[in-house]
């Protein structure tokens, strides 16, 4: 097969429709023909009960601990035909546009492209391959992955979108589902009931305070932006009629951690607001469920990886404000960072795009990693 260039690919990847609803099975059948030329030792991790959904683990080089992996998700988010990022790619000037193009199948694009140019010669270290499904709704892949195989790397590069700027810090990711459970009744007498909407109300009113207080005490030594844990309730529903006190609602709580905050801390402190607030609507009860909980990322500006990355590309490490799957990569044991091309304000977007340079410049960074931490 020959060498196609990371636009090229990046086009025949964005081809392949893998919203995290639909499998992504294609799209790894596709990168299983990137890797055959290089004599790859693949496994690949499927999802139980949705053969659709596929890790790709793949080694590269010698089967001996240490070395460099890259990784990044194969799952896009939603599109419609009337966005002009879809499944059709569209060259204009010095940009390709479509959905995946940023975010993120440019960069895995480059990755491949990188492992393939750098095919002349062998490798004294491996070279690790961790592409993973369902980032987009929940990193479902990574965390598979992380449960049943092992990741024995020494670095990593998370391929997400910084402007190819080492990144060593982002925020975590704490949700909770909170069903409320009342009693109905007429709504000629209230009394006769138990609002459950009526006890989601207090405790989203609590809940905000709570976060409110968070942001009036921000973290000083944070880089990160805004210096404090957020808080977020993004959905609330309940009721049935206008002439019934409602039996049932929920809410659904986003929390985003600073690194050293732990879930279990926010959860236990959101659980406290919500039972405060049933405390004013006698006879409603809550069922709090916890539905995630990714801790935040956090690796050190002086660590071999980052200050590599660093001088190369001439940028100083920084911070996004957006959760990646490098904090679950980094608890499988490389010391990890996140660098690719094309920016998060051009991704998630009708008009996504990655710009021609930006895959170049990042294919040529991967090579150059692979030749300093693989040789």
């Amino acid at each position: 097969m020959r060498l196609l260039d990371p636009l090229q690919l990046t086009e025949e990847l964005v081809r392949i429709d893998t919203v995290s609803t639909k499998p992504c099975a294609p799209l790894v059948r596709r990168i299983l023909d990137e890797l055959e030329p290089l004599d790859a030792d693949v496994r690949l991790v499927t999802k139980p009960g949705d053969e659709g959904q596929v890790n790709l683990l793949a080694r590269i080089g010698p089967d001996v601990p240490g070395g460099l992996a890259f990784a990044g998700h194969m799952d896009t988010v939603p599109w419609d035909k009337a966005m002009r990022a879809t499944t059709a790619p569209e060259r204009d000037g010095r940009r390709l546009y479509g959905r995946g193009t940023c975010d993120m199948k440019g960069a895995i694009a480059a990755m491949l492209h990188a492992a393939r140019a750098s095919a002349g010669a062998p490798l004294l270290k491996p070279l690790w391959l961790a592409f993973t499904f369902q980032e987009e709704i929940g990193c479902h892949g990574a965390k598979l992955l992380e449960d049943v195989v092992q990741l024995p790397a020494e670095h990593c590069i998370v391929g997400e979108p910084t402007g190819l700027r080492p990144v060593i810090a982002h925020k975590g990711y704490v949700i909770a589902d909170l069903t409320f459970s009342g009693t109905p009744c007429h709504s000629s007498d209230p009394s006769g009931g138990a609002s459950a909407l009526h006890a989601a109300a207090r405790s989203l009113d609590r809940l905000l305070a709570m976060g409110q207080r968070w942001a009036e005490d921000p973290d000083p030594s944070t880089a990160l932006r805004p210096p404090y844990t957020t808080v977020n309730v993004g959905l609330l529903s309940g009721g049935t009629a206008r002439n019934v006190v409602p039996e049932s609602a929920k809410l659904t709580l986003e929390m985003r951690p600073l690194p050293g905050t732990s879930p279990e801390s926010l959860f236990a402190a959101a659980r406290a607001e919500v039972n405060a607030a049933l405390a004013t609507v006698p006879g409603v009860s809550v069922d709090f469920v916890e539905t995630e909980a990714d801790e935040p990322f956090s690796n050190s500006a002086s660590t071999k990886l980052v200050s590599w990355l660093q001088e190369r590309a001439g940028k100083e490490p920084g911070t996004v404000p957006f959760y990646t799957e490098a904090q679950i990569l980094t608890r499988m044991g490389p010391s990890t960072c996140v660098f690719g091309p094309g920016e998060i304000a051009q991704a998630h977007r009708v008009d996504e795009f990655v710009e021609f340079d930006a895959l170049d410049a990042a294919a040529e960074h991967y090579r150059a990693a692979i030749e300093e931490f693989c040789r």
